[in-house]
């Protein structure tokens, strides 16, 4: 066998792998979009200038609002969730950023993140027990 047949079935396997690895990762892509896209909106939508959680992933269960232009609603404020303390799922529709918190006391020992305005989580990351709103 030449050198020539060696290298040349050498190049056609490594061409034939790296287009397997192409295939597959652009079937884990698709299928990730797929995902966040067959996820639906809440049946009722979240009002202009709340923070509205669900007991449950997918908008379901019971819905709570936090509302930034109730008289009693400070920004940058910690604020726990009242029912039930926990929430899977939520949007943020307040026209703010939003720190979600794991710690019902907003401590940043536990998981928390930032989400920007017209954020859509149906699955959070983690519980969501308690918000900050910022105002800048």
């Amino acid at each position: 066998m030449s050198s020539f047949t060696t290298t040349t079935n050498r190049s056609y396997w490594t061409v034939r792998v790296f287009l397997a690895v192409l295939l597959a990762m652009a079937a884990v892509l698709i299928g990730a979009n797929n995902a966040h896209a067959a996820s639906a909106p809440p049946e009722n939508p979240c009002p202009s200038g709340n923070f509205c959680v669900w007991t449950e992933q997918d908008h379901a269960g019971r819905r709570h609002d936090i509302s930034i232009h109730d008289s009693t609603f400070e920004m940058e404020r910690c604020i726990a969730l009242e029912h039930e303390g926990e929430a899977l799922s939520f949007v943020n529709n307040t026209g703010h950023q939003v720190t979600a918190y794991q710690d019902p006391h907003c401590d940043t020992k536990a998981d928390f993140a930032t989400y920007p305005p017209g954020t859509h989580a149906p699955q959070a990351t983690f519980v969501v027990r308690a918000i900050k709103v910022w105002s800048h």
